[in-house]
């Protein structure tokens, strides 16, 4: 649902009364936890409409900017992922493997071969419904990594012969959602209450996994290990009817509210001394700053006649009550506005129409780096000894393929491997972290990733480490004209597409595609000597360092040569 950008379309805080309703909905949908642990009394709650890629509005609830439920089709509220961190027993939980992760992120639903059988017989999926939301575990992790709806009932799951779709994922790690406030997002936290044996969940396809035919239900949330339990707590809607549909009547006057003449006026109002207070031609005639400010801002066309004031005059008399603007009569009905009062706590908590994110490009909308899942081993108290000589913290992530990088800088600053046999002779460190034997790179790598955590990071383009330097060039074609070749882009993270569009937009330039034979990454053609241009963009828009690209002394110096 959130994989690919999403459309904001409007924001807005949510009053006290709003607010109130807003965690009455939930203790409604989820009577079994404690509100004030996903919304404080006094947490500052956002309402954010949006469009998904696929055209489904939906409704985004952040707590303190922090994406933690939102709507589906009919009103139902889903926790998201840094909901379920934050109270892991909000829904019932399904256990896969690590390696079905990746396939999630790219799209992909849990299909029932990856599920870790619960039980035995009609057990062995629990007892639920269908269209029941259901969160998404690891066997070596008990925090969520997703979560979505069950395509089937547990029985009709039993009944599927381990073939089909188990659970459709709405929200994932690593998704639009995840990152909407880039500030803010967090990594899977490592929950575990035991060391996991490979036999406790054997590999997906292994023959163990083929023999085993009850396997031993995971250590996970009591919502899990108590199936009645679970049924009887996530199932909320059913059990509390009344507070259900007291809360759907209350959204639909929430609605009712938002769309009415003085809420649209009031909005619209707001909205102007928001976004064009401190550029207000003060003073101002009143009839000039509803014509030329406050229309435009409106969601909806504003008719004076059908809102309770009937007049401009009594509007904005009402507003000078409260503090917002400063009227004064300069002559018999002339009024001009004098004064705004930009710090007015209504003003300040208002957020306006998200356009400026649509006019610009905003990283919800055009992101510019492609995000990419990591495996990584994170360094456990056994591995803590080793990896501390080579500056890594205990707690810290390890990318998986820079372990063997690691161990052989380690083996040969220390002259560790035999020059005959190939093999790496243990030191005090290597015997106390897997005893005195010798064993090849290869296995010394498994031996250590054996004692560290397995994880997944998501990363975005924005990390320069090991990565090779942006070439910029100038080349001649056809005609005596010149071209700016750049090359090695895509090794950021940076979407090709997005790029090639800013360099239309900014050096009105045609910008194509070259493959080169024989290499991995595309080469950009940009017309005319654009090296400057492509340096600028580059550091300041794409945040790559200097010292990263190459070729900036082929720019223009801006004099032109005249020839004698």
């Amino acid at each position: 649902m959130f994989l690919k950008p999403y459309r904001p379309k409007s924001s807005a805080a949510l009053k006290g009364s709003e607010s109130k309703k807003f965690r009455q909905r939930l203790e409604a949908a989820f009577p079994h936890v404690s509100i004030e642990l996903l919304v404080p009394a006094k947490a500052a709650v956002t309402q954010l409409k949006i469009l998904t890629h696929g055209g489904v509005q939906s409704i985004v609830y952040c707590v303190e900017k922090q994406p933690m439920f939102f709507e589906l089709d009919g009103g139902q509220l889903v926790p998201t992922l840094y909901a379920l961190w934050s109270v892991p027993d909000l829904l019932p939980y399904f256990t896969t493997h690590e390696g079905v992760l990746p396939k999630l992120t790219n799209g992909a639903d849990l299909m029932l071969p990856g599920v870790v059988p619960l039980g035995v017989g009609l057990n062995m999926y629990g007892h639920y419904k269908k269209g029941q939301l259901m969160a998404v575990n690891l066997t070596n992790n008990k925090s969520a990594v997703g979560l979505g709806q069950l395509a089937r009932s547990s029985d009709e799951l039993y009944m599927c012969g381990g073939h089909g779709v188990a659970i459709k994922m709405l929200h994932l790690f690593g998704d639009k959602l995840w990152s909407h406030e880039p500030s803010l997002v967090q990594q899977i936290p490592l929950v575990r209450t035991k060391a996991l044996s490979g036999e406790d969940f054997p590999a997906l396809g292994s023959e163990l996994e083929r023999k085993k035919a009850a396997p031993a239900a995971p250590a996970s949330f009591a919502a899990v290990a108590q199936t009645e339990d679970v049924e009887a707590g996530t199932a909320s809607l059913s059990l509390v009817p009344d507070s259900w549909e007291e809360a759907e009547e209350e959204k639909e006057n929430e609605k009712e509210e938002e769309s009415s003449p003085d809420t649209i006026l009031k909005n619209a109002f707001l909205a102007a001394l928001k976004n064009h207070g401190k550029k207000l031609p003060l003073p101002l005639l009143t009839s000039n700053f509803y014509r030329l400010y406050v229309v435009t801002e409106a969601a909806e066309q504003i008719d004076l006649k059908k809102t309770r004031y009937k007049k401009l005059s009594n509007f904005l008399a009402e507003m000078v009550d409260q503090g917002f603007i400063v009227v004064r009569e300069e002559s018999k009905g002339v009024d001009k506005i004098t004064s705004v009062d930009l710090e007015h706590p209504e003003v300040v908590n208002f957020i306006t129409d998200v356009k400026a994110s649509e006019a610009n490009g905003a990283a919800s909308e055009t992101p510019l780096f492609h995000s990419e899942l990591k495996e990584m081993y994170v360094v456990t108290d056994a591995t803590a000894a080793f990896f501390t000589k080579l500056n890594f913290k205990r707690g810290e992530g390890i990318p998986a393929g820079q372990i063997k990088k690691i161990v052989r800088e380690y083996v040969s600053k220390h002259g560790l491997l035999h020059p005959l046999t190939k093999l790496v002779k243990p030191d005090e460190t290597l015997i106390e972290l897997y005893g005195d034997r010798e064993a090849s790179l290869s296995e010394m790598c498994s031996l250590i990733t054996s004692k560290m955590e397995h994880s997944y990071q998501m990363c975005s383009g924005k990390d320069t480490s090991g990565k090779p330097l942006i070439q910029m060039s100038l080349a001649t074609r056809s005609g005596n004209k010149k071209v700016t070749l750049v090359s090695n882009i895509e090794a950021y993270g940076i979407i090709l597409a997005e790029f090639i569009k800013l360099c239309k937009q900014g050096a009105a330039a045609s910008t194509s595609v070259v493959k080169l034979p024989h290499q991995k990454h595309e080469q950009l053609q940009i017309q005319g000597n654009q090296v400057r241009f492509v340096h600028t963009l580059l550091t300041e828009t794409y945040k790559v360092p200097p010292k990263c690209i190459l070729g900036l002394e082929l720019a223009k110096d801006g004099k032109k040569n005249k020839k004698k």
